[in-house]
Parts: structure tokens; C-alpha cells; sequence
């Protein structure tokens, strides 16, 4: 029974804890979650979580601060872009200008599968087809019929279609 009520007191002490109650409105914020949303501002192109320099460290016990403070990962990203701007985001926001860099690769996408696609056609061009286009051509009837380039041409022309 005294193992109970200690049990008890153990599990009320817990939950009484300001930070506990603070950090767990619904899940409880982790390091890594924030660190991997967050860009390092001192090392560029880096995650938070990867950048080996003293800042960076600097700024990941900032992070680890406000988890135990009881901030939630909404919180910290947007103090952190609030104080380094939205560089620090490692995707870009889908609104305004921005939206040209989530469209823009789609984009090349659908030119390049039209591209594509045109070739294709042309490169598997039936010749039936072909034919048909040679039959419709004209031959200009300009030169008189006594001009023997004309005539040469038209002799070459019939020997060879057979």
C-alpha cells in the first residue's frame, strides 16, 4: 500500500512540473525535430543539427533551452526566423513570390516532357506520310520547257524514281 502512494506522489510531483505541463500540449518537442527544421545561419547550406561550428553549437543548446523551457517547435522556428529571417527555413514557403520555386520545376518538367513528346512523333514519322507530303509538292513551272537545265533536271528526276 505505501508503495502505491509513493507511487502515486512520484506521478503527481511529474506532472505538477511547469515545464512538463508547458512542453506536452499534445506531443512533447524533441531536439532533433526542431534541429532538422532550421538551417544554420553561421554555416551555409547546413541543417542546424549537422553544422560542426562553436555557433552552431551555440545555437543548439539555444534550442535544447527553449525545449526545456517548454516552447513548442512553432515557437522556436519562428523565433529563429524572426531573428535570422526566413533563410533559415530549409524549404521555401508555398505563398507569394516564393511559390515560383515550388512551380517552377514542374514546369520544366511538363516543357520537357512536350520536348520530348514532339520529337518522338517527328522521329517516328510514318512513311506513308512522308509520301504523301514528296506528292504534294509542286514543282514550279517557271523555267520554259526549252531550257536544258530544266530538261536535265526532269530526266535525272525520272531516272531515278525508276
Amino acid at each position: 500500500m505505501t508503495r502505491l502512494v509513493l507511487a502515486l506522489c512520484l506521478v503527481a510531483a511529474f506532472n505538477a512540473h511547469p515545464a512538463v505541463e508547458a512542453a506536452s500540449p499534445g506531443a512533447k518537442t524533441t531536439f532533433s525535430e526542431v534541429a532538422s527544421e532550421l538551417m544554420s545561419p553561421v554555416c551555409p547550406g547546413k541543417l542546424l543539427h549537422d553544422c560542426p561550428s562553436s555557433e552552431g553549437a551555440q545555437l543548439r543548446e539555444l534550442v535544447r533551452r527553449k525545449i526545456f523551457s517548454g516552447e513548442s517547435k512553432e515557437q522556436i522556428v519562428r523565433y529563429f526566423v524572426e531573428v535570422y529571417g526566413r533563410e533559415v527555413l530549409p524549404k521555401p514557403p508555398a505563398e507569394g513570390f516564393y511559390l515560383t520555386a515550388w512551380l517552377l520545376p514542374f514546369g520544366g518538367l511538363l516543357a520537357g516532357f512536350g520536348v520530348v513528346f514532339v520529337l518522338v512523333r517527328a522521329w517516328t514519322k510514318r512513311p506513308d506520310d512522308a509520301e504523301q507530303s514528296e506528292d504534294k509538292r509542286e514543282v514550279p513551272q517557271d523555267a520554259a520547257p526549252d531550257d536544258p537545265l530544266e530538261n536535265r533536271l526532269q530526266r535525272e528526276l525520272g531516272d531515278f524514281e525508276g
